[in-house]
């Protein structure tokens, strides 16, 4: 920016000449001096929009962020929701086994650091562009992108495995069951998937907890 404003200073002086009685480096001086301002004007420009947007990722974090599990929240699942078009898409969803009972019988403290423990291994399995949602108490669900059934399976298992590994001492271990669901083979819209994925995991509850299990309709 030091050297426009030095380009400019030039042409403004081969211009003023015939009008002022001025010398180049008087010229050079301000054009110098354009540029500076101008450098230190852009970088206080581009410091406060950078902090714009670190106010706005925070304000979206607390609006569309779960504090407890460190995932996003139904809020943010129905926003996903009305803006989503994906044609390949699976859906996870996720249930602490007999988590009221654990809750009542350890204490709501205890309880949350299960969710939390939870919540941890799905982020970490999960990929980069995919989203994980808590949807309600122990409940959690997990939208895969551009991810078919076979690989969704692959994913859920992965997460289920890691939580029963959760060092929980000196409380009992931790299992969750997930229902699995796809796009298009069991729905065309993320609540038609979501649906199909809670009747999977009801039946993957019924059938004895601590297991994946996809929708087969």
């Amino acid at each position: 920016m030091i050297s426009i404003g030095n380009i400019y200073a030039l042409f403004f002086h081969t211009l003023s000449m015939p009008l002022f009685d001025s010398t180049l480096i008087h010229c050079l001086i301000l054009g110098s001096g354009f540029g500076i301002i101008n450098f230190l004007l852009a970088n206080w420009y581009m410091a406060k929009n950078a902090q714009i947007k670190r106010d706005n990722e925070s304000l979206k974090s607390k609006v569309y962020g779960d504090d407890l599990t460190g995932l996003l929240n139904r809020k943010a699942l129905e926003l996903e929701c009305n803006n989503f078009n994906n044609q390949v898409f699976s859906v996870l969803f996720v249930d602490v086994d007999d988590f009221r009972m654990y809750n009542n019988r350890y204490g709501h403290k205890s309880g949350d650091r299960v969710l939390h423990q939870v919540g941890d291994v799905i982020r970490a399995i999960i990929r980069s562009g995919d989203n994980a949602y808590r949807y309600g108490g122990e409940e959690i669900v997990v939208l895969l992108k551009d991810c078919e059934k076979i690989n969704a399976l692959q994913i859920a298992e992965k997460i289920r495995v890691q939580v029963s590994r959760i060092d929980n001492t000196p409380y009992p271990p931790i299992t969750i069951s997930l229902g699995v669901a796809s796009c298009p083979e069991d729905g065309h819209s993320i609540q038609d998937v979501l649906e199909k994925s809670d009747s999977a995991l009801l039946l993957a509850k019924r059938l004895g907890k601590n297991r994946t299990l996809a929708f087969d309709g």
